[in-house]
């Protein structure tokens, strides 16, 4: 084993007739490294991307929602429910809330959106996100609401502008059926980062929602939240257990599910691109080995003719072969962590406006990585048997007659 790895050496570095070092060699480990190097570092930015976005999804909507199937139907006498669902193994908060559709109309526009009403206590937890103002103040003369970002802007309102909600539903009055209006002040702008949600969601105090829809203490249904995103899926299976026929729980992958469907099939797309990119650099190792095999059949012959035997020489090759990868591998490590650590601590590159990320985000998942080098080691191993028998099939008399 020792004789094939030091011939298998030797035969790298002096790969040339004239037993010096050759440039096919250089070029074999340039482009294994490139191809894993690529891969790593792309699927590494798009894993990035994915992670960002479903940050910025979280922080729209919960980990579990709940809500009668038929739309629009009120709940009442929902406070067992709220202590049931607080029993539930991995349960870390529980929020009920009233959500309708509304019409909202500011001295520049009239739009669509949707009203969300909370408790006090969790209004507050969305102060982290606001843009603009702050939360509604219970003092103040007219009740307050706070608008998603990018509604505000399509609305032309900022903190202390007037805002007026209008109910699609007609009430009866003196004039016959006309909608509910009621006027509203801005207290502030929320982003959470996710646009769909911030062009059409709106908050208020979850008793002037209720005082809105005439709907007393009544709410359209829960937000649950599990101790942890991994726990989310096995919450729902506890939550769908308990539920009555006319309720219904989604998680929160059914809100963008076609969103995060469409990343995972780039993924795979981008993966398969990049594996071709490997398969080719690994034809460089082939064409690296054939040519070893031609300059050095004299090499071959003498060493046969001194005793070594058929299967030495084809070691001697696959040994060559594996220090070729190993080199390339090594060098796409070097290549991809370098790319991490300047994308993460020296790269003052900013992304366009249209992103809510103005930087790249980088995440590594080694269970990538390590599929990406285990595919690579793969096609290297079978890249080098051919080059191994051809270089031990030669007849020893026949290479040092040439």
């Amino acid at each position: 084993m020792r004789f094939t790895r030091l011939v298998a050496w030797r035969f790298m570095l002096k790969g040339t007739p004239a037993g010096t070092f050759s440039p096919m060699t250089l070029f074999a480990w340039l482009a294994i490294a490139v191809g894993v190097a690529a891969m790593g570092c792309l699927l590494s930015v798009m894993y990035g991307f994915e992670s960002a976005l479903r940050e910025r999804v979280l922080k729209a909507y919960p980990h579990v929602m709940i809500r009668p199937k038929v739309a629009n139907q009120p709940l009442r006498d929902y406070a067992p429910w709220t202590e049931k669902f607080k029993t539930l193994p991995g349960i870390m908060r529980v929020m009920p809330y009233a959500e309708t559709e509304m019409i909202l109309q500011s001295d520049f526009r009239t739009l669509g959106g949707v009203v969300w009403g909370l408790p006090p206590e969790e209004l507050e937890r969305i102060q982290e996100g606001i843009s603009e103002g702050g939360l509604p103040d219970p003092k103040a003369r007219l009740p307050q609401v706070v608008l998603g970002s990018e509604l505000g802007h399509r609305l032309g309102l900022s903190p202390g502008r007037r805002l007026k909600l209008i109910s699609p539903i007609e009430t009866g009055g003196a004039l016959g059926m006309v909608p509910k209006s009621q006027t509203f002040e801005v207290a502030g702008l929320y982003a959470s980062g996710h646009y769909e949600f911030d062009q059409q969601y709106l908050f208020l105090p979850l008793l002037d929602a209720q005082e809105v829809l005439r709907w007393g203490d009544a709410i359209s249904g829960w937000h649950l939240w599990a101790e942890s995103l991994d726990d989310s899926e096995s919450l729902l299976k506890e939550v769908t257990k308990i539920l009555p026929d006319t309720l219904e729980a989604q998680s929160w992958r059914s809100f963008n599910s076609a969103l995060f469907q469409s990343l995972q099939l780039e993924q795979y797309a981008m993966f398969s691109i990049l594996s071709l990119a490997i398969v080719i650099a690994v034809m460089n190792i082939v064409i690296t080995l054939m040519m070893h095999v031609t300059h050095k059949r004299a090499n071959i012959g003498i060493l046969r003719a001194l005793g070594a035997s058929k299967r030495q020489i084809r070691d001697a090759f696959l040994w060559q072969g594996a220090f070729l990868g190993g080199v390339g591998l090594g060098l796409g490590a070097l290549f991809t962590a370098g790319f991490m650590v300047y994308v993460r601590y020296f790269s003052t590159y900013q992304l366009p406006e249209i992103y809510y990320d103005r930087t790249i985000p980088i995440e590594i998942r080694p269970l990538s990585m390590v599929l990406i080098y285990s595919v690579a080691i793969v096609l290297i191993y079978l890249a080098t048997l051919y080059p191994a028998r051809r270089a031990a099939g030669l007849h020893p008399i026949d290479a040092i007659r040439e």
